[in-house]
C-alpha cells in the first residue's frame, strides 16, 4: 500500500511540473535599434546589400548569413496587436531583408506580451502580432510555409521590472531563422 502511495505521489508530481522554457537570446544590437534610429538605418543598408550578395551563396553560406543578419524586434502598443507607424516600418525592414532569402530559410515567429490580462488572453495577444508580422512578410514575397508562428503570451519577458519601459519591451514580435 505504501509503494502504491509513492508511486502515485510521484505520477502526481511529474504530470504537474512542467518542462522549463527555453529563454531566447535578446542582444544588444537589437535594443540599440529601438533607440536609435539613424543606426538602424545605416544597418538596414548594409543588410540589404548583404542580401544581394547572399542570393548567389550556396547551403553552407546560408548558416553565416543568417548569423550576421541584422532583424530587429517588433514592438506592439499596449494592448494592440496592429502595427502602428513605427512598427510597420521596421516590420517592412525586415521582410525585405528576408525576402531574398526566400525558399532558403525557414522564419519563426514568437509573439509576446506583457504581464497584463489572463493567460489565456496574453497567447491570443502574442499569436495575433505574429501573425500580422507574417503577413507583411508574406507581402514582400516570403512563402508562407515558410514562416511559422508561436505565442509565448506573457511567459518569456525579457525584462522583469514592474515599470512601463519594461513592459514595453515585452510587447514584442521575434525572429528567429533557421537554414
Amino acid at each position: 500500500m505504501k509503494k502504491l502511495l509513492a508511486y502515485s505521489f510521484l505520477a502526481t508530481v511529474l504530470l504537474f511540473t512542467g518542462c522549463s522554457q527555453k529563454a531566447t537570446e535578446m542582444n544588444d544590437s537589437n535594443m540599440s535599434n529601438t533607440t536609435k534610429s539613424s543606426d538602424a538605418n545605416l544597418d538596414a543598408m548594409d543588410a540589404n546589400k548583404m542580401n544581394h550578395d547572399s542570393m548567389n551563396s550556396t547551403d553552407g553560406d546560408i548558416s553565416n548569413t543568417i548569423k550576421n543578419l541584422l532583424i530587429d524586434v517588433v514592438y506592439f502598443d499596449f494592448d494592440k496587436f496592429t502595427l502602428n507607424e513605427a512598427n510597420r516600418d521596421v516590420a517592412k525592414s525586415n521582410a525585405n531583408k528576408l525576402s531574398p532569402l526566400a525558399g532558403k530559410i525557414k522564419i519563426k515567429l514568437e509573439g509576446n506580451s506583457d504581464e497584463w490580462g489572463t493567460d489565456e488572453y496574453n497567447y491570443a495577444l502574442g499569436l495575433k502580432r505574429a501573425k500580422a508580422v507574417k503577413t507583411i512578410l508574406i507581402d514582400d514575397g516570403v512563402n508562407a510555409d515558410d514562416i511559422s508562428m508561436i505565442s509565448f503570451g506573457e511567459s518569456n519577458p525579457v525584462c522583469s521590472d514592474k515599470n512601463s519601459k519594461c513592459w514595453k519591451q515585452n510587447r514584442r514580435v521575434e525572429y528567429k531563422l533557421l537554414p
